[in-house]
C-alpha cells in the first residue's frame, strides 16, 4: 500500500471515531443531562402545578433509579436481539419522546411513570455503548472516546442551565420539556443517520461464534472473573464515595460551615466547567500511559477533594476541591468503561457494563444511606467527607490490582 493510500486510510478512521464519539457524546447529554438531570432543575416551578411534596419527589426519583438497574440487566438480552445500534438510537428516541410527554403530566403519578421510563431509557442508551466503542473505535482511541461520552452528562447540565432560566420564566415549565423534547429527537435523528454512515454494523445482530455460545445457560457466569469483578467494586467505591458527596456538600457547606448558597452555587460551576473537559483529558492520559495510572490519579484526587471539603481553611480549599470533583467524577465514569472496552471482547462488554451499572447503583444507594446515618453518629456531616475519601484511598488500592490493558494476553474473551 503506498504512502498516500495509508494517510488517506488513516484519515478515513480518525473521521470517523469522531464523528462516533461526537454521537455518543451527544446521545448521553440527551438521555442523562435531559433525561436525568432536569428534573431536579424544573420541579420546583412544577411543584405548584402537580402538587409534588418532598416524598413524592423520594418516591419519583428511587422508582426511576430502580428501572434504570432493572433496564441495565435486561439490556444485554436486548443487544443480542437487535443490535447493539439499534437499542441505543431507539432509547435516545424514547428520551425524546418521554421528554414531550412530560410536557403534559398532570399528577405525581404521571410524573413518577415518566420519570421511571426515562431512567430506563438512560441505561438503555449507556450500556451498549461500551460494546459499540470497543467493536467500531481503535484500540488506541477507546479511553478518550469513552471519557467524552462519559463528559457528555455534563454538557446536558450546562444547556439546562441555560435553557432553564429563560424558557421557564418566559414560557413556563412545560416549555422546557417541550424544547428539549425535540431537541432530543433532532439528535436522534442526526446521530442515526451519522451511525449508519460511519458504523454500520452496529444495527446488526451479532452472531459471531463467540456471541451465539455465550446464550447458553451459563453464559451469565462466565463474566464473572476476578478481573470483572474488581472492576465492578471499583464502580461500586465510586457511587459509594460520590454519591454522598454531592447529595450533603449544600447541607454540610451552609448549615454546618455558614457558607452562602451563592459560593455552593459557584462549586457547582467549577465542577460544570471541569467537567467539559476531565472526562476527555482523563482518555487521553490513559490512552498514553494506561487506564490503570489514570484512574489511581482519579481515585487520588476523588480523596483530596473529600478531604479538601472535610478540612477546609479557606474558600480556596472549596473551590479545589470542586476542581478535584469535576475532574475525578468525570474521569472515573469514563475510564471504567474504556477499560471494559480494551479487556473484554465486543460481545460481552455489553454484560459486563451492564452488571457494572447495578454495582455503581448499589454503592450508590448504600453510600447515601450510610452518609445519612453518619450525623447521627458522629454529630456532623463531616464524617460524610471523610468516609468519602478513605473510600477513593480503598479505590486506589484496588486498581492497582488490575492487569495493564497493554499488556499482551490481557485483552481476553471476558
Amino acid at each position: 500500500m503506498s504512502t498516500d493510500a495509508i494517510a488517506s486510510a488513516e484519515a478515513g478512521s480518525t473521521a470517523r471515531t469522531i464523528g462516533i464519539a461526537v454521537v455518543f457524546t451527544l446521545f448521553t447529554a440527551v438521555a442523562f443531562g435531559f433525561g436525568v438531570y432536569l428534573f431536579a432543575l424544573v420541579v420546583t416551578a412544577m411543584r405548584a402545578s402537580v402538587e409534588f411534596d418532598y416524598a413524592a419527589m423520594g418516591i419519583a426519583t428511587g422508582g426511576a433509579q430502580v428501572a434504570y438497574l432493572v433496564a441495565a440487566l435486561l439490556c444485554p438480552l436486548l443487544v443480542r436481539r437487535f443490535g447493539g445500534g439499534r437499542v441505543i438510537v431507539s432509547a435516545v428516541a424514547a428520551s425524546g419522546m418521554l421528554l414531550l410527554v412530560f410536557a403534559g403530566v398532570r399528577s405525581v403519578l404521571q410524573s413518577g411513570l415518566v420519570l421511571a421510563g426515562l431512567g430506563a431509557a438512560a441505561a438503555l442508551m449507556i450500556v451498549p455503548t461500551v460494546g459499540a466503542i470497543a467493536s467500531a473505535v481503535p484500540f488506541a482511541y477507546r479511553s478518550r472516546v469513552n471519557g467524552l461520552v462519559s463528559s457528555g452528562t455534563a454538557y446536558g447540565q450546562l444547556a439546562n442551565g441555560m435553557l432553564v432560566p429563560w424558557l421557564v420564566t418566559g414560557h413556563g415549565w412545560r416549555s422546557i420539556w417541550l424544547v428539549t423534547g425535540v431537541v432530543s429527537l433532532a439528535v436522534m435523528l442526526l446521530g442515526f443517520v451519522t451511525l449508519r454512515l460511519l458504523a454500520s454494523h452496529l444495527f446488526v445482530r451479532d452472531v459471531s461464534p463467540g456471541a451465539v455460545d455465550d446464550r447458553g445457560s451459563s453464559a451469565p457466569y462466565r463474566i464473572v472473573t476476578a478481573r470483572n469483578l474488581t472492576v465492578w467494586i471499583l464502580l461500586a467505591l465510586g457511587g459509594m464515595a460520590c454519591g454522598p458527596w454531592q447529595n450533603y456538600l449544600s447541607s454540610f457547606l451552609t448549615e454546618e460551615r455558614g457558607r452562602s448558597l451563592a459560593i455552593v452555587g459557584q462549586l457547582w460551576s467549577i465542577i460544570g466547567v471541569t467537567g467539559l473537559f476531565s472526562g476527555f483529558l482523563a482518555g487521553v492520559l490513559a490512552d498514553k500511559v494506561g487506564v490503570r495510572i489514570a484512574l489511581i490519579v482519579s481515585y487520588v484526587t476523588l480523596a483530596c477533594s473529600a478531604l479538601l471539603i472535610a478540612f477546609q481553611i479557606d474558600l480556596w480549599f472549596l473551590r479545589a476541591a470542586a476542581v478535584c470533583f469535576g475532574w475525578s467524577f468525570y474521569a472515573i465514569y469514563g475510564l471504567i468503561p474504556a477499560y471494559i472496552s480494551k479487556t473484554v471482547e465486543p460481545h460481552a462488554a455489553t454484560r459486563v457494563f451492564a452488571v457494572a451499572n447495578v454495582f455503581l447503583g448499589l454503592g450508590t444507594t448504600l453510600g447515601n444511606a450510610i452518609g445519612g446515618r453518619i450525623p447521627s453518629w458522629s454529630g456532623s456531616l463531616q464524617g460524610v467527607y471523610i468516609v468519602a475519601s478513605a473510600l477513593a484511598c480503598v479505590g486506589v488500592i484496588a486498581t492497582t490490582i488490575l492487569q495493564d490493558e497493554r499488556r499482551p494476553g490481557s485483552h481476553i474473551r471476558s
